[in-house]
């Protein structure tokens, strides 16, 4: 859902280079992904641009809403680990 804001096309290293808002991997934070995935707030000292981190925010919230369960039981640990990224 967000691989292709933060790492862009062909950027399975991480180069900053190819990344769409040159994100670099150490900047995503517990910070980051908590406003991404867990309604948290902004993270104040983040080097990434808040208009990405919305943009990432909406993309998850589009894709995942998380407000129906359509999974059998014994598959929610594999499904939701799977739709985290």
């Amino acid at each position: 859902t967000i691989s292709h804001i933060l790492q862009g096309k062909d950027n399975l290293n991480g180069d900053i280079s190819k990344s769409p808002g040159a994100i670099d991997p150490s900047d995503l934070t517990d910070d980051v992904f908590n406003y991404i995935y867990r309604k948290a707030p902004m993270p104040k000292n983040s080097n990434i641009k808040p208009e990405i981190l919305e943009k990432c925010k909406k993309e998850f919230r589009y894709w995942y809403p998380m407000d129906l369960r359509v999974s059998a039981k014994d598959l929610i640990p594999n499904h939701l680990t799977m739709a985290l990224y």
